[in-house]
């Protein structure tokens, strides 16, 4: 039965990107981070570099706000964790990209995410969509807080997680099955 709503979600997400594609021209132009270092105002008492590269940095996620249960999210299962932009993200995006190359990046952002929910759950790896601001990631010796909607991260992301490993933020672009099998410990 799961893999019947999982193979349904990955056939509307296709579906909703073939209907969404044909609405635009094609550009070869993303909305990912360029490796240009930028400035970026974290909160009102952190300035620091950022680049391409920070985005896959656990430690860039890590945070000591408050959580709470009931409004974020609390994982403490093995699970790839997919992370789609609030509507507030999509209509900061929309305002400062221009709306056409907004949808020309989240066209190229939902088929990466796509094809990495299809290797996932080629090997059978449950995914879930992040709902909040916040995730607890609750490992068997250690919890991590982090902030998945900080300034300059990226809106479309994907989080593996095991309790017995510490979170890896994915890449979706180059994403392998060996990768995920690696991650997972699946020994075939």
């Amino acid at each position: 039965m799961a893999s019947f709503f999982g193979q349904m979600r990955l056939r509307i997400i296709i579906i909703s990107l073939g209907l969404w594609s044909c609405s635009k021209p094609t550009d070869t132009s993303s909305n990912l981070m360029h490796t240009d270092s930028l400035k970026t105002e974290v909160d009102s008492t952190t300035t620091y570099e950022f680049d391409y590269d920070a985005q896959f940095k656990l430690d860039n996620y890590l945070t000591t706000d408050s959580f709470d249960e009931k409004t974020n999210d609390l994982i403490d299962f093995e699970c790839a964790i997919l992370i789609y932009p609030t509507s507030e993200q999509i209509d900061e995006m929309k305002k400062n990209e221009g709306e056409e190359d907004f949808y020309i990046g989240a066209d190229d952002s939902n088929w990466y995410q796509a094809m990495a929910i299809e290797k996932i759950d080629s090997i059978g790896i449950k995914t879930i969509t992040a709902s909040g601001r916040y995730l607890r990631l609750k490992g068997e010796n250690k919890t991590w807080d982090m902030d998945i909607r900080k300034k300059n991260l990226p809106a479309w992301n994907l989080i593996f997680f095991k309790p017995t490993k510490e979170p890896k933020i994915i890449s979706t672009i180059d994403l392998t099955v060996d990768e995920t099998k690696n991650y997972f410990e699946i020994r075939e």
